[in-house]
């Protein structure tokens, strides 16, 4: 009789920290919170607007740090060292974006 034998790829979460510094308000942080939560493979996301970071926890095997920034560019907010996009950006609120001198 034949065992079965099982192979396991079991991924492991990964939680990283991404720098936003263009968030300004609550807006913001709502935004940004659920364009991460859309990402496939993100477990949590917890956006602190006083730091102006978001820790993200999620699936290594699913998603990654250059699609989690991708995320956030894409509905207007930098992230890390990557630029906004500028057209989102130009849609956002006044209150969401970053007050000039």
């Amino acid at each position: 009789m034949a065992g079965w034998v099982g192979c396991s790829s079991k991924s492991e979460a990964t939680t990283v920290e991404v720098k936003l510094s263009t968030m300004q308000c609550a807006m913001c942080s709502h935004t940004i919170e659920e364009a991460l939560k859309k990402v496939d493979g993100v477990q949590s996301v917890e956006v602190n607007l006083d730091a102006k970071t978001a820790k993200v926890t999620f699936d290594d095997k699913m998603t990654s740090v250059p699609a989690l920034e991708q995320a956030v560019v894409k509905v207007g907010y930098a992230a890390n060292d990557k630029k906004a996009d500028a057209d989102a950006y130009a849609k956002l609120p006044s209150c969401c974006q970053v007050p000039e001198n």
